[in-house]
């Protein structure tokens, strides 16, 4: 495997990587932003904005940071899954 291969292919992890943490990480915070306003919060066009507009600033941090995207977007998506199942299982239980 060639040099540029590996390089390719860590770009397209980073820019995976970038999707699901932007994606997530905007998620949770329209979820905080529900729980915080209550019932009359408008959760659907709020989600669905949030999961795109975070998975393009994802895309665009991933893009930024180069050959390190998978490491730091790797510990960073880690990071928001184990925010995301504790809070599930605070808010749920």
């Amino acid at each position: 495997m060639s040099e540029s291969d590996e390089a390719t292919k860590g770009s397209r992890l980073g820019v995976v990587l970038g999707w699901v943490a932007g994606a997530l990480a905007l998620l949770l915070l329209n979820f905080f932003a529900y729980h915080r306003y209550g019932d009359g919060y408008p959760v659907e066009p709020t989600s669905f904005g949030a999961v795109v507009v975070g998975a393009f600033g994802g895309m665009a941090i991933a893009d930024r940071l180069g050959a390190r995207a998978p490491k730091v977007l790797g510990m960073v998506v880690g990071l928001l899954l184990a925010t995301a199942t504790i809070t599930a299982f605070l808010v749920f239980s």
